[in-house]
């Protein structure tokens, strides 16, 4: 090889997988899932299970981690993108409730 191309390139026992996480957005899910619990934790709603929260907890991580994908190059501060990217895990409950009644809907139409 190169010695310019060799020099630049790292070895792969010199990545860190945990950094490599927290570059993707880790911390955005972890933002989420933690407004959802805390917004599940205040919530006097009856009929919640341990798996419908388990699952609005797991969506909220994923939608925190979409919407701290899409914030990552806007120019904000740090404090009022965490604030969005709770916000946002917070409440995608409601659009996971609207998606599965969608998905039903649509497939109770198909059956005929």
């Amino acid at each position: 090889m190169e010695d310019g191309l060799q020099t630049s390139m790292r070895p792969p026992e010199e990545y860190n997988l945990i950094e490599q996480l927290q570059n993707g957005g880790l911390w955005a899910a972890i933002i989420g899932m933690a407004g959802m619990i805390a917004r599940l934790l205040l919530s006097t709603a009856p009929g919640m299970t341990w798996g419908k929260a388990a699952r609005y907890v797991l969506a909220a991580g994923i939608v925190a981690w979409f919407v701290g994908q899409g914030l990552k190059d806007v120019s904000m501060t740090q404090g009022l993108r965490d604030a969005c990217v709770g916000i946002a895990g917070a409440s995608a409950s409601q659009i996971v409730d609207f998606s599965i009644l969608w998905v039903k809907e649509k497939g109770s139409k198909i059956k005929g």
